[in-house]
């Protein structure tokens, strides 16, 4: 069971996931020239933001269970974190490394 509202965490979790993909979709102009090369670098480079935020969320869960007392969004800021970790983990990850080990393939066999 995920702590917090439900709905809240979902679209924490969400954000989360998506605005790093799209500053860097925004920053690369991928809209103009779309090929497959460009959007495995465009996530791993969102991988890297997406790491910072999941430690920016494990920092901020520490420091609000250690030194803040009661908190008012205590159980949405866990959910969030927990799910953003166990989703970027089993689901998020593995795909991103599919995504490498198929680019990698096709620059291999089609040269």
């Amino acid at each position: 069971m995920i702590p917090g509202n439900f709905r809240i965490v979902s679209i924490l979790v969400v954000l989360f996931f998506l605005v790093p993909i799209l500053i860097n979709i925004y920053k690369a102009k991928f809209w103009n020239k779309i090929e497959f090369q460009i959007f495995v670098k465009i996530i791993n480079k969102s991988l890297i933001l997406q790491v910072i935020i999941l430690v920016v969320g494990v920092l901020t869960l520490l420091v609000i269970n250690n030194f803040v007392g009661e908190f008012i969004f205590k159980d949405e800021i866990a959910g969030s974190v927990i799910t953003y970790f166990v989703i970027g983990g089993f689901c998020y990850l593995p795909s991103v490394v599919l995504l490498n080990l198929i680019k990698f393939l096709l620059k291999k066999f089609t040269k």
